[in-house]
Order: C-alpha cells, then sequence, then structure tokens
C-alpha cells in the first residue's frame, strides 16, 4: 500500500535495476524510469539480475524469464544479507491472477504490477520504498 506523504526522494541519487526479456517492455520501463529521474540498470534475465543486483537500490522484476523465474530471482535475492532488505517490485503481463499476485508476495516482492504497468504508479512505488529503506537504515 502506497502512503500519501512520502518524502520527495532525490531520484538521481538511487538506481533501479529493471529485468525483463521482453526488449519492449524492458524498454518501456527504463524509459519511464529514466525520465523519472532514476539511473537504470537493464538486464534480460534472472541470472544477470542476480549478478548486477548488489549494485542497485532497486528491483523491478518481470515474473517470465527465460533462465530463472522472476519468483525464484525474488527469493534468492531475499536469501542474500547484502539484498535481503532490496525493494523488490515484481511486473507481468503474463502472471496477472490474483493467485499469482499473492505468490509474488510470499517469494519475497514488496509489490506486484500485472501489465500494463502505470508509470506514475511505479514511480510513487519505488519512491515509497527506497524512503522506507532509507528510514529503516537509519
Amino acid at each position: 500500500m502506497l502512503v500519501p506523504n512520502t518524502p520527495s526522494l532525490d531520484r538521481a541519487q538511487y538506481s533501479v535495476l529493471v529485468v525483463d526479456d521482453n526488449d519492449a517492455a524492458l524498454y518501456a520501463i527504463a524509459r519511464q524510469l529514466r525520465a523519472g529521474g532514476f539511473n537504470v540498470v537493464e538486464a534480460s534475465g534472472g541470472a544477470k539480475a542476480l549478478e548486477l543486483v548488489d549494485f542497485v537500490s532497486a528491483l523491478v522484476l518481470d515474473v517470465h524469464l527465460p533462465d530463472l523465474m522472476g519468483f525464484e530471482v525474488c527469493r534468492l535475492v531475499r536469501e542474500r544479507p547484502a539484498t535481503s532488505k532490496l525493494p523488490v517490485i515484481c511486473v507481468s503481463s503474463m502472471y496477472k491472477s490474483e493467485q499469482d499476485q499473492v505468490h509474488g508476495i510470499q517469494t519475497g516482492a514488496d509489490a506486484y504490477m500485472p501489465a500494463p504497468i502505470d508509470p506514475d504508479a511505479l514511480l510513487a512505488a519505488l519512491d515509497q520504498l527506497i524512503a522506507e529503506r532509507a528510514t529503516l537504515a537509519h
């Protein structure tokens, strides 16, 4: 759930890893986040995401990937001490059911957004999750 009074975030200080094997979806989400002010790192598979996840502030993760399902990537991210608190938003154009969304949350996602994704909602969710983690770190 989004909190309406999330403090303003200087997005230029944060990087978001966007993982999607669909080039058009990867481009669209990355472009929206860059336009919103975030630094963006891109990956097209779960293995590459696991290589890059230590170096970002948040993860936007497609559920349907060619090598590892996003649910598994999310679970592995949560198991690592260095990334256990990383904000993770799962997205999917294929896995949209309520059961899929519950499964995503159960594997560790902070939020689950079925496609099409509202860019403003994605930005707001990232702002809130990153701000919450920054508050918890202090």
